[in-house]
């Protein structure tokens, strides 16, 4: 006699089949740059001793069950590195006011078109490696990176000396599989897992049920809102220049309340 359990286990087999059917078509029409960037992360490095691999093992398994923080948030030796940097520009509203414009100037366009950036695959594909970067290229993505960090984070201690009158909240989505590339972001913000539903009309990066990450930070902002400004010019040029995606959403909104100081 057939049970509610059999009939169960053969509409599961025949959605199964479906699946992985639906699937393959939907990955066939992916760029392949990104169909390799989404295998590459999923592969464990070969250089890792026994040892080291079974504690990156280990550690793969608790950043999954914290939405994958660990994996990708900045280490503190680098962390270290960028506080220097920044305090080396000991930024104020004046130097805010003449970096802020600058980095608003580049486009995906000029970086092309000066050479900073070279060949780099196409928007809504894979991250842009190192080696889609010049040197000056690589020097102003980390000037973006530095300055998106000091907006945000930035204080006394790093030479940061901006009149913050009032709070305000940065809500950032971006891809799973390439949130490493804003890991100092990580260490400081609320993370909620979300599922893109975009898709391209064009049909050449779809968004649709792509595994999201929703990033919310609450930095201070000036009265003249030039640190939301400079936030905006960062962003810009870090997915131009790196994360690579067709529209990076960022949203920045006023806190009524906030839990900080």
């Amino acid at each position: 006699m057939v049970t509610a359990d059999d009939m169960a286990r053969q509409v599961g087999d025949q959605l199964a089949g479906e699946f992985r059917t639906r699937m393959r078509t939907v990955l066939l029409q992916q760029p392949k740059e990104w169909l390799a960037e989404q295998l590459l992360a999923r592969l464990p490095s070969p250089y890792a001793p026994p040892a080291e691999a079974a504690s990156g093992r280990a550690a793969g398994a608790e950043a999954a069950a914290d939405g994958g923080r660990a994996a990708d948030t900045e280490s503190d030796a680098d962390r270290a590195r960028r506080r220097e940097r920044v305090r080396a520009w000991k930024l104020c509203q004046d130097g805010l006011h003449e970096r802020v414009p600058r980095l608003r100037s580049w486009t995906r366009g000029r970086l092309e078109a000066e050479g900073l950036l070279l060949d780099p695959p196409p928007k809504g594909g894979a991250l842009i490696g190192p080696g889609h970067r010049s040197p000056a290229g690589e020097a102003l993505l980390t000037e973006a990176k530095d300055l998106l960090y000091a907006l945000l984070f930035g204080d006394a201690d790093d030479a940061v000396d901006l009149l913050r009158a009032e709070r305000e909240l940065l809500t950032l989505t971006m891809p799973r599989a390439k949130c490493h590339a804003v890991g100092f972001i990580l260490r400081a913000a609320t993370e909620i897992g979300a599922v893109g539903t975009w898709q391209d009309p064009a049909g050449r990066a779809h968004d649709e049920r792509a595994a999201n990450l929703l990033v919310q930070v609450e930095y201070g902002e000036t009265g003249d809102e030039l640190v939301g400004s400079g936030i905006a010019a960062s962003l810009k040029l870090i997915n131009d220049l790196e994360v690579n995606e067709r529209v990076l959403y960022a949203r920045m909104e006023n806190v009524e309340e906030s839990t900080l100081d």
